[in-house]
């Protein structure tokens, strides 16, 4: 029995199970989006048919969310497979992008685990497995591929020392950790060298750099020799770009995680190297600058001309949004596009540490349970969808915008297959009143006057402004 012969398959949508869809049979394809409800589903099924029923996830926390179905699978006998694409071994155990240790994660709720590459997957016979069992996926992307292996250092004061001194023109990536990073932000900003601080850095205005586009084209120009990574793992595409073009980086993690499947790593938090002589003294060797800022005027341009993209709509709440106010974003396109249009200094929150889209609502209903301060929501369709439970506890400091694009955008953004956006024609209006909740719709002077607030935004708008701002 191989993969092709399954009875069905729940396809949750992702990225790096993307290549997996040609393994299986068209006609007996589900696609869904939330994890823990296709586990159940397949679940269901196995109790009338007894033959193995699968649901395929992404990496992450997309995997996580299957084990309570995999849980009752193991202990009610029942065939359920799990088939989940992962990243590269090079990748595992150093916090590289939505990447956990899958095997981990399924121990003692299965009884038969198999790794695989991608290239091995068709070979593998079913009906040697015994169930409930998982299939996990080593899948390499093109641009993941490294072209060569960048100098190594040791992960010592003495090895950052010889860094600065054979790479003497660095970016400063600056990602988050669990508080503003503002002082350090600051203080890298003073020395005059290129510093790109993410938005949930609570310091991103502050940035020599601005906007990840001038970033980009720095990077691929050759301005930078190496980068200096300060934070948890990056969300920029540069960070993962490191990936197929390396350079020689060098981190400073309080979680001691490299980030990427190279480097070198010191384990130390932001408000450590604030008190470092030997930190600063050492980045008093480099002399790079920053790429001018070139495009403020084009995304302004941008905006007028697409009022109805994701972007526009973001900017506006941007401009209303009080100073004072907390404001958490969703993964992973709002996080992205909040920090293109991003002018002011505020408190930011998100889940960055696996960037799953899963609990959001939940995470931030949980922060506003913690302050008095308005906490200012900010979700996509798909991901307010994935937490709909949540939305019976809103407190009166929460105030949810959705930013509905029709479907999980972000697939269209990496050209995977269409299937996987899961497009729609819903709203939540009426899902607002079956919670009780004041709504509003397309209506930015309503914001602090509802809980929840839907923005219907243009999906072709969007990706028109995407094309004119990448080229």
């Amino acid at each position: 029995m191989r993969l092709s012969d399954l009875k069905h398959v729940y396809f949750c949508t992702g990225a790096r199970n993307n290549d997996l869809l040609e393994h299986f049979n068209p006609e007996k394809l589900s696609f869904e989006i939330d994890e823990r409800v296709a586990s159940f589903k397949a679940l269901g099924r196995t109790k009338l048919h007894p033959s193995p029923i699968a649901v395929c996830t992404t990496s992450g926390t997309a995997v996580s969310e299957c084990l309570s179905a995999l849980l009752e699978a193991f202990y009610s006998d029942l065939p359920l497979l799990l088939i989940t694409g992962d990243r590269p071994k090079r990748m595992h155990g150093k916090a590289c992008p939505q990447t956990v240790d899958h095997e981990i994660l399924t121990r003692g709720l299965r009884k038969s685990y198999l790794e695989v590459e991608l290239s091995e997957l068709s070979d593998i016979d079913l009906s040697s497995l015994i169930f409930p069992a998982h299939i996990n996926v080593l899948i390499e992307k093109k641009n993941e591929i490294p072209k060569f292996q960048p100098n190594s250092y040791e992960s010592s004061w003495t090895g950052f020392e010889q860094f600065i001194h054979e790479n003497k023109s660095p970016l400063i990536l600056v990602s988050h950790e669990n508080k503003s990073m503002f002082p350090l932000v600051e203080k890298l900003c003073s020395t005059g060298l290129p510093v790109y601080a993410e938005i949930l850095s609570g310091a991103h205005s502050l940035s020599t750099i601005k906007n990840e586009k001038d970033l980009l084209i720095a990077l691929k120009r050759g301005d930078f020799s190496s980068v200096i990574r300060i934070g948890h793992t990056p969300l920029t595409k540069v960070w993962r770009l490191l990936e197929e073009r390396p350079i020689p980086q060098f981190s400073f993690d309080e979680r001691g995680f490299l980030g990427l499947s190279y480097g070198s790593v010191l384990p130390f938090s932001s408000d450590e190297l604030m008190k470092n002589d030997n930190f600063w003294a050492m980045l008093k060797n480099c002399f790079s600058l920053a790429p001018s800022d070139t495009t403020p005027a084009l995304i302004q341009n941008l905006l007028k001309k697409y009022p109805y993209s994701d972007m526009a709509m973001i900017s506006q709440i941007e401009k209303i949004i009080g100073d004072d106010a907390i404001v958490y974003l969703g993964n992973s396109l709002i996080i992205r596009f909040y920090e293109l249009v991003n002018t002011r200094l505020r408190s930011f929150y998100g889940n960055r540490g696996v960037n799953g889209i899963d609990g959001q609502l939940s995470t931030a209903i949980g922060l506003a349970a913690s302050t008095e301060k308005t906490v200012y929501c900010i979700l996509g369709d798909l991901t307010t969808l994935y937490d709909l439970s949540a939305l019976r506890d809103i407190p009166d400091n929460l105030k949810l915008i959705i930013i509905n694009n029709k479907g999980g955008r972000i697939f269209q953004t990496l050209h995977l297959n269409t299937k996987l956006i899961l497009e729609h024609d819903g709203d939540f209006g009426p899902i607002a009143k079956a919670f009780n909740l004041s709504y509003a719709v397309d209506d930015l002077a309503s914001l602090n006057k509802v809980k929840v607030l839907e923005l219907i935004t243009d999906p072709d708008q969007t990706m028109a402004f995407l094309k004119e701002w990448e080229t």
